[in-house]
């Protein structure tokens, strides 16, 4: 088990260069309806960070609005994803015209 270092509130998503959300399917849906977990997933999708994540962390993934993409993917996947952003999803996300 890892030790948290940190909280959600306090670590925003831009300190890092990668998210894994590995979550059963109630702590997603409970997840889902804190607003802090929800804008630190909008953050990372748009900052556009890889997210790794297991099959429980759908709720979640769908309230933030997060769309499968090369940059998104089961957690397996995710050390090499770590290693860049994902500039294709910019387009979905703002107006770039």
């Amino acid at each position: 088990m890892l030790t948290a270092d940190g909280q959600l509130a306090g670590s925003p998503s831009v300190l890092f260069d990668a998210v894994a959300l590995i979550l059963v399917p109630e702590q997603a849906e409970k997840l889902a309806r804190d607003a802090a977990a929800v804008e630190f997933v909008m953050d990372a999708y748009a900052h556009l960070k890889a997210i790794g994540h297991n099959d429980g962390a759908k709720a979640l993934l769908d309230r933030a609005g997060v769309e499968p993409d090369e940059g998104t993917g089961p957690r397996e996947s995710l050390p090499e994803l770590t290693t860049r952003r994902f500039w294709d999803r910019e387009a979905k996300i703002r107006d770039l015209a």
